[in-house]
């Protein structure tokens, strides 16, 4: 009897040494690039930047990134998507998978505004095993491989299949409607303004219209990624990223996390870890103040709307922190900050 139990505590303890050594950490970096457009204009968007500026600021983002040491990336906002994830990549020795969210109307290779190929890219190092998982689109017309008729939103998701050793997991890339928030606080905030006499009457019905509807299209988006993801990956563990333009505690994020997603950032992470500090970040002063820049301005401009969330067995999050928000030489490496989470992985051992 005893020499049975001797057995078992050490068929037990050489499972837990398996497991242990199996164990593996990988880091994630999501940031929205940001194109430094305006999405107006029909031959050609209106951009904040010259050329030369534009690709000191995509240096900034690559070295940046670089100091990050991430094993995935997904960047948000990359214009010409496939182009400019490839040189990202090819800089930091990483594979890329780029997908265009809102291009216009495109038929081969013309497009207008023709300046306008803006979409996503996931990132990941040379080590892991990757494999294209599909793409949704969330917003548009209609989009193929010959004929693109984008709407302007460029909301859309799309994933990869990564796998290191015995760990398999999939990473998709998210971008839902920006827009002003609904929630009680910023609502509350316009009215004021509108009392005050800092915003007209016409900006006030504009700048509700943009919060409330835009909150709604957010609820439909993220009920269509859930139906997405769960489609592509069952029950396999997800990693989602990307400008989900949402607020901590929305409803469309207690969508998702009601689904079984864990915010990283809001478990491990200190501070309130704004991605959008229009007060801080000099990239800012590029845009225009009127429109909804004015009322973002009104609303504090410091928020978190970029995220990390995870979702299933086999995952521990270890910890989770704001990076690229920092400038170089004057200059920040986008107009948003990015989120670092470093997540730990097991084997699932069959039951």
């Amino acid at each position: 009897m005893k020499r049975n139990i001797s057995r078992l505590i050490t068929l037990v303890l050489a499972v837990f040494i398996i497991e242990s050594a199996a164990a593996e950490e990988l880091s994630f970096v999501t940031v929205n690039a940001w194109s430094g457009m305006d999405y107006s204009g029909i031959i050609s968007c209106d951009e904040y930047e010259s050329d030369g500026d534009r690709e000191f600021r995509r240096e900034i983002l690559t070295s940046s990134l670089a100091d990050t040491s991430a094993d995935v990336i997904v960047l948000n906002g990359l214009n010409p998507a496939g182009p400019a994830a490839g040189a990202v990549s090819g800089e930091l020795g990483m594979k890329s998978y780029a997908w265009v969210s809102r291009s216009g109307v495109r038929i081969g290779p013309v497009s207008l505004p023709a300046n306008l190929k803006e979409g996503d890219a996931v990132l990941t190092a040379e080590g892991l095993t990757v494999e294209p998982a599909g793409r949704m689109q969330m917003k548009g017309l209609s989009a193929g491989s010959a004929v693109t008729l984008f709407a302007r939103d460029g909301v859309q998701a799309a994933g990869c299949l990564v796998s290191t050793g015995d760990v398999s997991f999939y990473v998709f890339s998210v971008v839902w409607t920006e827009s002003l928030f609904a929630d009680k606080e910023s609502l509350l905030t316009l009215l004021s303004a509108y009392s005050n006499g800092e915003i007209s009457g016409e900006e006030y019905t504009g700048f509700t219209e943009n919060a409330v509807e835009g909150a709604a299209a957010r609820l439909e988006q993220a009920a269509e990624t859930l139906s997405f993801i769960n489609s592509v990956a069952g029950e396999t563990p997800v990693v989602l990223m990307g400008s989900l333009n949402a607020l901590p505690g929305s409803a469309e994020l207690d969508l998702l996390t009601d689904a079984g997603f864990i915010d990283i950032y809001a478990r491990s992470g200190r501070g309130p870890g704004y991605t959008v500090d229009m007060a801080g970040n000099s990239s800012f002063k590029k845009i225009p103040e009127g429109g909804l820049q004015k009322a973002r301005a009104l609303l504090s401009g410091q928020y978190r709307s970029d995220y990390i969330l995870m979702r299933g067995r086999g995952m521990k999050p270890v910890s989770a922190e704001i990076v690229l928000d920092e400038p170089v030489y004057g200059v920040f490496p986008s107009a948003r900050y990015g989120v670092k989470a470093v997540i730990e992985f097991s084997p699932i051992l069959s039951e």
